[in-house]
């Protein structure tokens, strides 16, 4: 007969034979969700990409170029919508301007959110705050929108052709002179982006950089261009991949450290001279002054203000300058030079006269041609081909499909932007003439939202308006008195795709080209405008 004491001693090694099981059950079924679980489960309904690996999911199979991968499945499996497994993430990815309807516009109240992300939220935006279009739907983000509304109506845009017609005079007198009166090549790029950099700038703080010379210049894109990576799905691992975010501080860590040290040096001296401007009983000529002298009630707090700022400069001017390179770019191609010609007579025919059309260009918009130019170059050239991405806030149906809450949802404007169903079956050209009447087939060109790259429903970009009139303003002021042609030897990539220099972030770049200018009009009709401008903005900004 069994003694007591190996009757515990048997009780002993069962328990911890029975603990050491459940221990590894726990490990297992730890590891098993660690590598293949997702804050989501897998949507009924919906397709999903293959050969999800443990841990990474799809990040891998999706190579470098995110939205032309979810392109090209969408087309070959005729899917609108798929869902893809990042690390532990899961998402849908719109990819029909049908579907993104559906979810952005008549399920508006429900796709409002934003998910938060670990580097850009976490680290990046840590000590300014996150843009108003990236935070998370919230009271704080509530009242910024609406300020910036506000800022962004039509009497606020009339208000704002100062600095459209300071910013597009530098724009062609900076290439003019650089062009050594056009013998020379010119690279537009530069250009481009200080011009809508300044923009912001004047709205914001009212300032502005001067010279494409100018270290500060270089250094704001540079980190504004280092910023954007993180802002992408392509290459932040740690964000999906939680593991990640515990090892000893990697490069893409230190390197977001260190972007966030350098634009808050700037950020915070360009706001703190508004203060000082402020408290000094002096009021400089930007919303930061107006907001931070704003006596109501509900007045935004300096966090608030300060990132309403960071959302201009930050999520602003890239993709306006991405957008006019791009579009300076087509026109100089053989087809190009065609539709500048058409552009410059519809120009005259609309406005009167160079004069006239130099003028009254950052006021209204008068020629259709232009303005169509303007909607065909931001539906081709998507500056940002994966839109930021939305968060379900309530569950909701589609199509019969039950969407949950906490879902992150991409838009991608890429394949939206160049969906055949809605724009035709040359979708995949660029055609401005799409946005003008066909009245003798009868063809209607495509309602609002028009194209995806400023987003639509209820986190649509708010600076749409202004954005438009700097376009127009841009291409007007250079068709009337240039003429552009592609070197020969430095020529653009015109594809919708490979005109982006780098993939791996989320706004789009444009490859560097170049072009050759020839004078439209008479020198002297060139410097009077210039000269004129000058002299009408003097001493506005500094």
């Amino acid at each position: 007969m069994a003694s007591t004491y190996d009757i515990e001693l048997t009780a002993l090694a069962t328990w911890q034979t029975l603990s050491l099981g459940i221990f590894s059950s726990l490990v297992v079924w730890w590891l098993y969700n660690v590598a293949y679980a997702t804050d989501i489960p897998k949507i009924k309904g919906i397709p999903e990409l293959p050969n999800a690996i443990p841990f990474y999911g799809h990040l891998k199979a999706l190579g470098d170029d995110h939205p032309t991968a979810f392109e090209k499945y969408s087309t070959k499996n005729n899917c609108e919508v798929v869902q893809a497994k990042l690390g532990n993430r899961r998402i849908l990815v719109i990819n029909s301007y049908k579907a993104a309807q559906e979810f952005m516009v008549k399920n508006a109240s429900a796709t409002i959110d934003r998910p938060l992300f670990h580097t850009f939220h976490g680290i990046v935006s840590k000590t300014q705050g996150g843009t108003i279009g990236t935070a998370p739907w919230n009271e704080s983000t509530k009242r910024m929108r609406t300020v910036a509304g506000a800022l962004m109506t039509r009497p606020a845009i009339q208000r704002s052709a100062p600095m459209l017609d300071i910013e597009t005079t530098a724009l062609v007198k900076g290439i003019f002179e650089y062009s050594k009166d056009a013998t020379v090549e010119v690279d537009p790029r530069i250009f481009f982006q200080r011009q809508a950099l300044n923009l912001t700038l004047m709205w914001c703080y009212g300032t502005r950089i001067a010279s494409i010379e100018d270290p500060l210049l270089h250094k704001i894109l540079s980190v504004a261009h280092s910023v954007s990576s993180f802002r992408s799905t392509n290459n932040n691992i740690q964000d999906y991949v939680p593991f990640y975010r515990y090892l000893p501080k990697s490069e893409r860590t230190k390197t977001a450290l260190n972007d966030r040290n350098i634009r808050d040096v700037w950020l915070n001296k360009l706001f703190q001279k508004v203060v000082d401007s402020v408290r000094a009983g002096r009021k400089p000529n930007c919303i930061s002054a107006g907001l931070l002298s704003d006596s109501s009630d509900d007045k935004l707090t300096e966090a608030e203000i300060k990132s309403i700022n960071v959302s201009f400069v930050s999520g602003g001017f890239e993709t306006l300058a991405t957008s006019g390179i791009a579009v300076i770019g087509w026109l100089s191609t053989e087809e190009g030079q065609r539709g500048q010609e058409r552009a410059y007579q519809d120009i005259i025919a609309h406005h009167g006269s160079v004069e006239a059309a130099w003028d009254e260009c950052v006021l209204e918009e008068r020629s259709p041609y232009v303005v169509a130019l303007v909607r065909e170059g931001l539906r081709y050239y998507v500056p940002i081909p994966f839109l930021t991405p939305r968060q379900t806030m309530k569950p909701f149906s589609w199509r019969g499909i039950e969407i949950p809450k906490g879902l992150t949802v991409h838009i991608n404007g890429q394949s939206v932007n160049h969906d055949p169903e809605c724009y035709g079956p040359d979708a995949h050209s660029f055609r401005p003439e799409r946005w003008l009447r066909d009245e003798v087939h009868d063809v209607k060109p495509p309602g609002p939202p028009y194209q995806y790259s400023y987003g639509a429903g209820s986190r649509m970009c708010p600076a749409v308006a202004i954005s438009n009139r700097h376009l127009y303003a841009t291409y007007v002021r250079l068709i009337i008195h240039f003429r552009f042609k592609a070197s020969k030897s430095a020529p653009p990539n015109v594809d919708y795709i490979h005109f982006n220099e780098d993939l791996s972030v989320q706004t789009a770049i444009p490859k560097r080209f170049n072009i050759e200018l020839e004078r439209r009009e008479s020198n002297d009709s060139l410097m009077q405008c210039l000269e004129r401008s000058e002299r009408t903005t003097s001493g506005l900004y500094e």
